[in-house]
């Protein structure tokens, strides 16, 4: 059985840009969605992004929110010259929709609706000169017919999975995941399918479940837990003999609480000092491509 020396993980950190308050699945916070406070996410952005230039020398993925709450103001100035100075380190840019109508379902499987809304965000980055190669849907969502509207755009990776979730009315279905990169079924849905050309990078997990606790959340968690969930991911990789392509998240809106960035920060160094190497959605998917990600 080969070492975790040669079995290694590639950990893509993904900064959602966002705001507080936004729960609109949440009944204990009687599914509030407060409306953005734009000047105060442009300062957490610009800190936020500064601090991942430093911590990962540009590797990393920021996914600006877009939904029904807030639909266009991430995609514009300031936020864009923010994204710039991190792409200049050689971060990349992910269209992030967020379809959620507060405490009555998604918009997720509406086709029409989607493409219109993704065209937009393309559309918006496009005219920024910003170039973006993912997509991640919001609270894990992608409808079926999500690998075709991507591909239609060029753009061939996802960043949407929770392995083993199973939310139907939200459009996230993810109970035949894997738990390391892989190209999606044609039908994300199904166990065995031909493989479409869309390549996903789930969430970094423990396989027990779905939960905060079970998940590489870098704010619901703790650093104890996440070390805990890295040890089996690692060790995952050990056991099939091969690399593991998974993905971590925090979000500007976090920035502000020095507790959280402190564990972003720990788990950061915990990581690269435990047979982690931090790398960007592209990158993952040329390991993948070029079998770099086995031992054989």
């Amino acid at each position: 059985m080969p070492g975790i020396e040669q079995a290694r993980v590639y950990l893509v950190p993904v900064i959602d840009v966002n705001w507080l308050t936004f729960a609109p699945f949440d009944p204990g916070r009687g599914y509030r969605v407060d409306p953005p406070k734009i000047e105060q996410s442009i300062g957490e952005t610009d800190r936020l992004v500064g601090l991942m230039n430093e911590l990962t020398d540009g590797r990393y993925v920021l996914t600006p929110h877009s939904g029904i709450y807030c639909r266009e103001a991430f995609y514009e100035a300031p936020f864009v010259d923010i994204y710039r100075s991190g792409v200049a380190r050689g971060a990349e840019i992910a269209v992030h929709l967020h379809e959620e109508v507060k405490g009555v379902g998604v918009r997720f499987g509406e086709v029409d609706h989607v493409r219109e809304m993704f065209a937009l965000c393309c559309r918006k980055l496009e005219a920024a000169a910003l170039p973006f190669s993912s997509y991640r849907g919001g609270h894990y969502a992608y409808a079926p017919f999500m690998n075709a509207l991507l591909e239609e755009h060029g753009i061939f990776i996802d960043l949407s999975c929770l392995p083993g979730l199973n939310e139907p009315t939200r459009e996230a279905v993810w109970v035949n995941a894997k738990f390391s990169g892989y190209y999606q079924p044609d039908d994300p849905c199904a166990a065995n399918d031909s493989a479409s050309k869309v390549f996903e990078i789930p969430m970094g997990c423990d396989g027990q479940g779905t939960g905060y606790t079970n998940i590489l959340h870098i704010e619901q968690s703790n650093l104890d837990n996440l070390k805990r969930i890295w040890v089996i991911v690692r060790d995952r990789a050990a056991a099939e003999g091969r690399a593991q392509i998974v993905q971590c998240l925090f979000h500007t809106a976090s920035v502000g609480r020095q507790d959280y960035v402190d564990r972003l920060k720990g788990f950061f160094d915990h990581v690269v000092r435990n047979g982690g190497v931090l790398t960007r959605p592209s990158e993952a998917k040329l390991i993948f491509d070029e079998g770099k990600d086995s031992n054989r």
